[in-house]
């Protein structure tokens, strides 16, 4: 057995008017730009790695954000193969060891954008189960929340290594494997494997605002669309609850309030970066059933112990670094 850690890097479209975005959005949302894997041995030390890029054929124009992150622009992918040729290349680089060996990734995000592109291109490689190992981590550790990548070095205390940047796919699963390696136990990894999950074409989101701009998420929380969010039946606005939101993730908040007629709504935020540094706040209600409410008030229970031990959530660091969660799942 050996064990093949896999990160993606993914180009998006610049815009949701964009022509080629109207045609193949709701079948391909990111197009893979780059896969990196580390591979492990039985005993987990670190014994090969490889970088694929790949040529994109839909979104042609890589995303200004994309580029500034991860360093891949038109002059790198311009000789890199097709999708098609590149999967062939990372499957036989997978298997030149023996085909007995599993894929982990850190989060589940790269399983669903993976399987949608071997989807759209007509691609079916045998792959082995995909499995979570940022849950893992987290579980092994008793962490409340989950981490990403780079706190989670920071807490085994790994530190970044010159010449390899955070945000490209054969560095980051480097880190991730390294992380990895400090989870004592790892007899249980085929426990974390994950299905994909359908992604969906945004515009079909349905029961949320149209996303609001703000210049700064300090204006975002404390804007009237947050603290008032509206009734899914009735449409008036509700108060919400002194103790107000909890996150769930760096750009996913959670929270309780209520209408006069129908009661408690669960209040859902979801914010993002735009490209000019504002925030994005997008705002979600649905009627909140009694575990929804016990739910919310462990998780602001919980946050408050933390805070009296010490802990502050940096929000605005967090939601910096949320670029790769921001994965528009099917309910």
């Amino acid at each position: 057995m050996h064990y093949i850690v896999i990160d993606l890097e993914w180009n998006q479209p610049l815009n949701h008017q964009n022509r080629v975005y109207r045609e193949v959005g709701d079948r391909l949302i990111f197009e893979m730009i780059q896969i990196g894997a580390v591979k492990l041995d039985s005993d987990r030390r670190i014994v090969d790695s490889i970088s694929v890029l790949i040529h994109p054929s839909c979104y042609l124009r890589i995303h200004p954000r994309i580029q500034r992150m991860t360093h891949l622009g038109p002059d790198e992918l311009e000789d890199a193969p097709l999708f098609g040729e590149a999967i062939d290349e990372f499957v036989t680089w997978c298997e030149k060891d023996g085909d007995d060996y599993l894929l982990l990734t850190w989060g589940s995000d790269d399983v669903s954008v993976l399987q949608q592109n071997l989807d759209f291109f007509d691609c079916h490689p045998a792959l082995p189960p995909m499995c979570d190992i940022q849950h893992q981590f987290s579980d092994a550790f008793k962490l409340q929340n989950r981490m990403g990548l780079q706190p989670a070095m920071e807490l085994m205390q790994i530190e970044p290594e010159e010449g390899r940047d955070f945000h490209n796919a054969l560095n980051d699963a480097y880190y991730t494997a390294l992380v990895w390696q400090k989870v004592e136990d790892a007899s249980n990894t085929i426990q974390y494997a994950r299905q994909p999950k359908p992604l969906i074409h945004p515009d079909h989101n349905k029961g949320k605002t149209k996303g609001e701009l703000f210049d700064s998420l300090k204006d975002a929380m404390e804007s009237e669309l947050a603290n008032k969010p509206k009734c899914p039946t009735c449409g008036r606005a509700c108060e919400l609850e002194a103790a107000g939101y909890v996150p769930q993730a760096p750009d996913k908040y959670i929270g309780l309030a209520k209408c006069r007629q129908h009661g408690n709504i669960l209040a859902r935020l979801r914010l993002r970066a735009s490209q000019s540094g504002r925030v994005i706040l997008s705002v979600s209600t649905a009627k909140a059933t009694p575990p929804n409410v016990a739910y919310i008030h462990t998780k602001q229970l919980q946050m408050k112990q933390r805070e009296e031990n010490g802990f502050r959530f940096n929000a605005e660091k967090a939601l910096l670094n949320a670029d790769r969660s921001s994965v528009p799942f099917e309910d």
